[in-house]
């Protein structure tokens, strides 16, 4: 996988993520996470000159929250289905 890809997933909200299922995780710690992203994301933004890495950056980004997205209505989907 492309060393920029690598650079958003070590991100701590896509760890939070992945982990939600495992361990409870508050509110806060998600607050701090995206805010973190958002600093990172920035600054990727500012000092990345390519457009193009950009774009493959951030479209990489939002198809990991969309995975996240769908694995999430699933295991909702699959508790109410089993309650």
């Amino acid at each position: 996988m492309n060393t920029y890809m690598n650079l958003i997933l070590e991100q701590r909200f896509f760890r939070l993520l992945s982990e939600y299922s495992q361990r409870k995780v508050s509110a806060s710690e998600f607050t701090e996470a995206i805010e973190e992203l958002a600093t990172h994301v920035a600054d990727f933004g500012i000092n990345e000159q390519d457009y193009s890495i950009l774009l493959r950056y951030f479209s990489f980004g939002l198809h990991r929250l969309k995975s996240y997205r769908v694995r999430f209505e699933q295991e909702k989907n699959a508790l109410f289905a089993f309650n």
